[in-house]
């Protein structure tokens, strides 16, 4: 691109730029006017959605207002009945029969008094009007088919319905959110509309008329804002009263733009939600809040319009002011075009012939010499181009003769140099301007010659040096060598050394080990022998208690015996009444006389046992002492294999340190033995190229030095 725009004449490229200026200043001008003009629409559009809004909000309102006055009619006439003491059923189910229920929206209503809160008790009174099964007081008209008819409100758990409590429990007007009834076999949204039966400041009861949705939804369906748009009505907690989607009727919100739906309703402030995802079509959501008088309560409408319906103003006065840029540009492109070809294009073409011509060696007239403006300076800028040049042809032929002569003198000068001649001086006079460059020339051959010959004479000392270096490198490199093989030999045998006292200091650290174990061992026999002289005492004062029971029982044969004996006396009184007695005294003397001869021979056993413990005792007490003993001296050999395996280590960690050194002595001397060799190497490299070098000197003439110079040579 920038290699097109230099290309492009002079007139070409003001208009390129002229155009791009213009171009530029147009877009952001009109860019600015379409944003504007967008942002006005849009706000415009908001506010003639928000008015709409307010339209249908109040024709909701009043069509709402209309249930919610009657609703609060009824609920006033029956508090005001019951606090009057006029509780007659029938008279109050009259009361109910209100003539919004000739209404299409009305779909029934009704009232549900606390139970026992009429008339007194409800018990038995099942078969009054507007009375339950139970005798609760809660009738409803109802509309079906056109035909209005009443039934209680049977439903089971009724007191604990949304359409019950709400209204019950604040002791305020209420709504109920919409929900689906079936009514003359079809599904209608419906609501119920609630106020507080107040009998005098108690609420007793509470009163309702049930609204069909449907007409409302119809309605809002109806509603084409901006000819695209759409119109829905949500309840306080967010469900679709109205939605063209049938399906989400009685349905919570869902989707996009939640929160700030929810956030609507909660402050009773207008939200506008700008693109909004609607079914894959980007939308502006404006979502007013309708605030139910008496009901306590904030329903929102919400108008959808798609943005595009929003945006086409803007995007039409866009396109117009694109175009109308786009005549602009091309109006001032062509007036920049003619003018720009009069005031400069043709003079500089002439002024450009001009000038290509004095470069070609032509001397000819600058036209434009005559004017004042630019063109005018640039042609007389090449009419002083033109002067100078003249001039400066005629010195460049003065200059061609002189540098003529000292060309010359200077060829032949190299080309003596070139063939190794350093005495071919310059002789030939040069011109003023030039009598420095030929002295400069004798002076650098001059010092040529000095430092040829120099060199030539320190050639052959250097090479006669070299070779001294590399003899003396080549011997060194030798016995290098022998020291790093006798190092490497003796680093060999310090790790075969190290080997064997690591191997010998682990053997002693598992002897220690095992003495550890055996010394443990003793100690565990030791504690056991304990244990069983222990228990050898326990069983020696057993035997004593055991004696003594023998001894107990000896006494109880003892007297048991005298006891037979004068049972047997008794009996030998009793005569022929207690010979019976007798046979069982003699019995019992019997077993007396074999209990003492049991417990003799139970005292002679424990003597035995008694005498055998003693001696189990002693034994066990002489192998305490023998594991002491072998404790005692298990503890020297753990002891004295403790120092060796420490002397061992001692003497591996040092033999390991001089085996570390004796590797670095190793390693280093083999490095020496490198470095030698590759001195050895450069010595000889050096010689070769002294003997080169002396070679090169010699192709030079160099005067009286050139037979000192190969006298220095040969020697």
């Amino acid at each position: 691109m920038t290699d097109l725009f230099n290309r492009l004449h002079i007139a070409g490229k003001l208009m390129t730029v002229a155009g791009l200026a213009i171009a530029v200043l147009l877009v952001l001008g009109f860019s600015a006017v379409v944003f504007e003009t967008g942002s006005a629409v849009g706000k415009l559009s908001d506010n003639a959605a928000i008015a709409q809004a307010d339209a249908e909000g109040n024709q909701v309102k009043a069509d709402i207002a209309t249930f919610e006055a009657t609703a609060r009619a009824e609920a006033s006439a029956l508090g005001k009945m019951h606090a009057a003491g006029a509780r007659d059923r029938g008279t109050a189910l009259a009361v109910l029969k209100t003539d919004l229920l000739e209404s299409k929206a009305a779909l029934g209503s009704w009232v549900m008094i606390v139970p026992d809160q009429w008339d007194g008790p409800d018990a038995g009174k099942g078969g009054r009007p507007g009375s339950s099964p139970n005798g609760n007081f809660t009738p409803y008209w109802v509309k079906s088919n056109g035909v209005l008819t009443q039934q209680p409100n049977n439903e089971e758990g009724a007191y604990e319905k949304p359409y019950f409590k709400a209204a019950f429990d604040s002791g305020k007007g209420a709504i109920v959110d919409p929900y689906a009834y079936e009514l003359d076999g079809k599904q209608v949204l419906m609501t119920s509309i609630t106020q507080p039966v107040r009998s005098g400041d108690k609420v007793i009861g509470v009163a309702g008329v049930d609204m069909e949705l449907g007409s409302i939804a119809e309605r809002l369906g109806a509603l084409k804002p901006f000819g695209t748009g759409r119109v829905m009505l949500l309840s306080s907690s967010a469900m679709w009263v109205s939605n063209p989607d049938a399906a989400l009727l009685g349905k919570a919100y869902e989707g996009a733009g939640l929160d700030e739906v929810k956030a609507a309703l909660a402050s009773g402030e207008t939200r506008v939600l700008p693109n909004l995802d609607v079914a894959g079509v980007p939308t502006r959501r404006v979502v007013r809040p309708i605030h139910l008088d008496n009901l306590n309560t904030t329903w929102a409408l919400v108008l959808d319009v798609p943005e595009a319906t929003v945006a086409a103003p803007a995007r039409t006065i866009a396109w117009q002011l694109v175009l109308g840029g786009l005549v602009i540009v091309a109006a001032v492109l062509a007036s920049l075009f003619f003018a720009a070809g009069g005031i400069i294009g043709r003079p500089m073409a002439k002024l450009s012939d001009a000038v290509d011509r004095l470069a070609g060696g032509e001397n000819c007239a600058i036209p434009e010499l005559d004017r004042q403006d630019e063109i005018g300076t640039m042609a007389r800028a090449a009419d002083v181009f033109r002067q100078a040049a003249a001039d400066r042809a005629e010195a460049d032929h003065r200059a061609a003769e002189e540098q003529k002569i000292v060309t010359t003198a200077i060829g032949a000068g190299l080309d003596a140099l070139t063939r190794g001649d350093l005495t071919a001086e310059i002789k030939v006079p040069f011109p003023a301007g030039y009598a420095a460059l030929k002295d400069n020339f004798n002076a650098a051959l001059g010092e040529l010659r000095r430092m040829i010959g120099a060199v030539a004479l320190s050639a052959g000392g250097i090479r006669s040096g070299s070779m001294e270096i590399a003899q003396a490198s080549e011997d060194l490199a030798r016995r290098t060598e022998a020291n790093a093989a006798s190092l490497e030999e003796t680093s060999a045998a310090l790790v075969q050394i190290d080997q064997r006292l690591k191997a010998s200091a682990t053997a002693s650290a598992q002897t220690v080990s095992r003495a550890d174990e055996v010394l443990s061992t003793v100690t565990s026999g030791r504690s056991v022998a304990g244990e069983a002289v222990a228990a050898m005492d326990r069983v020696s004062q057993s035997a004593k208690g055991i004696d003594q029971v023998i001894e107990g029982v000896d006494k109880i044969a003892f007297q048991t015996r005298v006891l037979a004996m004068n049972a047997a006396v008794e009996a030998g009184r009793a005569g022929d009444a207690g010979r019976g007695f007798a046979v069982v005294a003699d019995l019992v003397s019997a077993l007396a006389m074999r209990a003492e001869e049991e417990a003799k021979r139970a005292r002679d056993q424990l003597t035995v046992t008694q005498t055998d413990i003693v001696t189990a005792v002693d034994a066990v007490q002489r192998v305490d002492g023998a594991f002491e003993h072998i404790s005692g001296g298990v503890g020297e050999v753990h002891k004295l294999l403790g120092q060796m395996a420490e002397d061992n280590q001692a003497q591996s960690t040092a033999i390991s340190q001089i085996s570390v050194a004796v590797s670095t002595m190793d390693h280093s001397t083999q490095q020496n033995a490198a470095m030698v060799e590759e001195t050895s190497a450069a010595a000889r490299n050096l010689t070769t190229e002294a003997g080169s070098l002396n070679d090169q000197a010699a192709r030079f003439d160099t005067g009286d030095m050139r037979g000192p110079a190969r006298l220095a040579y040969v020697a």
